[in-house]
């Protein structure tokens, strides 16, 4: 008798903000195991029992967050499960591998920090067309069983049923794979104007090739703000953001060129000097950015230049989005399980 081991963060956990039942595999487990992503998702289901989303993580492998930065780790299958069951065509969804070409670079310029920071990585963002069948090509990335959605790639849960909801950037699953520190807490302002603030991408995590850096995926205006306003997020702790965000300026990734405008990078961009598209960054994302307090007046007024060094260490005064907000060792919130087959 042999054995995989997953994680969940149970309904109820991080003192009760956590709304459903969130978990997690990696995928070095699965191929131990000799399965393939799919057996994995429903030995898991079956074994776990109550209703949950599944995200199976390459942490050898990396991605590309919304709003164009890179990062290692990176979602390579995503499930929904209710009653120890996967839907049989919309309950699963791998996601395939995106071929290094200098025409893919040429095409998308926020995938330079590929050839900078992890040359010889295997990319995964969204699905493929071919990935999402039978559904049609256009659908959401979601998966669906029962009561439960998986979303945006693994980023965004929902019980249907519950009407709750809660998100998972990137860097908080990340964290969560890691074992390190999260940041539990309730979507804020920023962070629900940032998340429009996307790259344009073929078979992205979220969108694919309809908004360029400098537009909003939103659109909201005055709105964009409250969109995910008071939903509860994990994330990464700031110092991490701040990192990762960090090493595409020095990448040479222009908010508004090549990367989006998210308050994040536009906070960051701005306080160490790097340039910023403020140009190419169109009028509605202003409106959205200006609800928020960030304005081209405040990003384009002089100001004290802080080192990478200063800008981690002053994170978590310097980044906002996150309400009511707790840290977290992941074994605090996290339970260890082992399926048997």
């Amino acid at each position: 008798m042999s054995e995989l081991k997953y994680k969940v963060i149970p309904k109820g956990s991080a003192e009760g903000v956590i709304p459903l039942n969130l978990t997690f595999i990696d995928k070095k487990d699965i191929d131990e195991a000799g399965m393939t992503a799919r057996e994995a998702c429903e030995l898991v289901a079956k074994h776990y029992g109550q209703e949950t989303t599944i995200n199976v993580m390459d942490l050898d492998a990396v991605t590309v967050t919304s709003d164009g930065i890179m990062a290692p780790g990176a979602v390579v299958a995503f499930a929904s499960a209710d009653h120890g069951k996967i839907n049989t065509d919309f309950g699963f969804i791998s996601v395939s591998e995106m071929p290094y070409s200098y025409e893919l670079l040429e095409a998308e310029p926020h995938l330079k920090q590929w050839d900078i920071d992890y040359r010889g990585k295997r990319l995964y963002r969204g699905p493929k067309p071919s990935d999402k069948r039978p559904r049609a090509s256009y659908n959401e990335n979601m998966t669906i069983t029962g009561r439960i959605a998986n979303n945006n790639t693994g980023s965004e849960m929902m019980n249907l049923v519950e009407m709750t909801e809660i998100l998972t950037p990137h860097f908080g699953m990340l964290a969560l794979m890691q074992d390190d520190e999260v940041l539990v807490g309730l979507c804020g302002p920023e962070i629900s104007v940032g998340i429009g603030m996307v790259v344009r991408e073929h078979d992205g995590r979220i969108f694919d090739w309809a908004f360029d850096a400098g537009m909003t995926a939103h659109r909201s205006g005055v709105y964009a703000k409250t969109v995910k306003l008071g939903i509860p997020i994990i994330v990464g702790t700031k110092k991490a953001l701040a990192h990762f965000t960090i090493r595409a300026l020095e990448a040479g990734m222009v908010p508004g060129l090549h990367i989006g405008c998210s308050p994040v990078v536009l906070s960051i961009a701005k306080a160490m000097g790097y340039p910023i598209a403020m140009d190419r960054i169109m009028e509605n994302a202003w409106i959205e950015l200006e609800s928020v307090g960030i304005t081209r007046e405040i990003l384009e007024a002089p100001s004290e230049k802080l080192s990478r060094e200063e800008v981690i260490s002053r994170a978590d005064e310097m980044l906002h989005g996150v309400d009511n907000g707790k840290i977290y060792k992941t074994s605090e919130i996290a339970n260890i399980c082992f399926a048997q087959f």
